[in-house]
């Protein structure tokens, strides 16, 4: 839920972040920062806001595209991403071995836009079963064994693009809520969440970059201890 008491005006959004109107709003679009709309302003959640700040820093260089992101995620989850050439495949060796987990969230960043939603719990459980989805987030990190329970967090999930418009213009999911319950991620790329012999969660260093977004204490350390268990490097 976001609190009314930490919501702050487009104007200053921009000042904390030291970027323009305009960049501020290209985010709440992309679904990097979290916001409401109260009749006709724009308000963003000073939490993401400090979230951006703190989490995803400024860095020498450019988030990886959309195909080489998913490249990276797929060969360090052991499978092999077919779109990714072999010049490609060195370099892509060469980001796992040079950047730090703590990088991710900036490196990432183009992997997938964010949407923070409502929905009912008959739909919530059938997208748990949708072949278009695969689960993330907490529930995923404890599949694959890391210590971290979702307890009372917010059911995370990738969803194909395709899909997630025909729950939105069906209105199983509500794009405006103060209180939502799920997050959902809708990859910038088709055909990338359910690699041959995968099954119906996220792969593993999707998961863990999920856990480094979030940026807690409890998610960063549950990220790397699911990047010891799982991923290659």
């Amino acid at each position: 839920m976001v609190d009314s008491a930490q919501l702050l005006p487009v104007a200053r959004a921009a000042q904390v972040l030291d970027i323009s109107r305009e960049r501020v709003r290209e985010l709440v679009h992309g679904g990097r920062l979290d916001a409401i709309r109260i009749g006709r302003e724009l308000l963003i959640d000073a939490r993401s806001v400090e979230h951006r700040k703190s989490v995803v820093k400024p860095a020498a260089g450019r988030p990886l595209s959309a195909r080489m992101a998913w490249g990276f995620l797929w060969s360090l989850s052991g499978c092999h991403p077919s779109w990714i050439s072999p010049s490609e495949r060195v370099r892509l060796k060469r980001y796992a071995q040079e950047r730090e987990p703590a990088q991710w969230p900036r490196l990432l960043s183009g992997r997938a836009r964010v949407y923070r939603v409502r929905m009912l719990a008959g739909p919530l459980a059938r997208l748990r079963e949708d072949p278009h989805a695969v689960v993330s987030g907490p529930a995923a990190a404890g599949h694959y064994g890391a210590d971290l329970m979702a307890g009372g967090a917010d059911e995370e999930f990738y969803v194909d693009a395709a899909r997630f418009e025909d729950l939105a213009r069906s209105r199983r999911l509500r794009l405006d809520s103060a209180e939502p319950n799920a997050v959902i991620r809708v990859p910038a790329l088709s055909g990338v969440l359910r690699p041959p012999g995968s099954d119906g969660y996220a792969i593993p260093a999707a998961v863990a970059a999920d856990l480094l977004d979030a940026g807690d204490e409890r998610s960063v350390l549950a990220a790397q201890q699911l990047l010891t268990l799982t991923v290659s490097r």
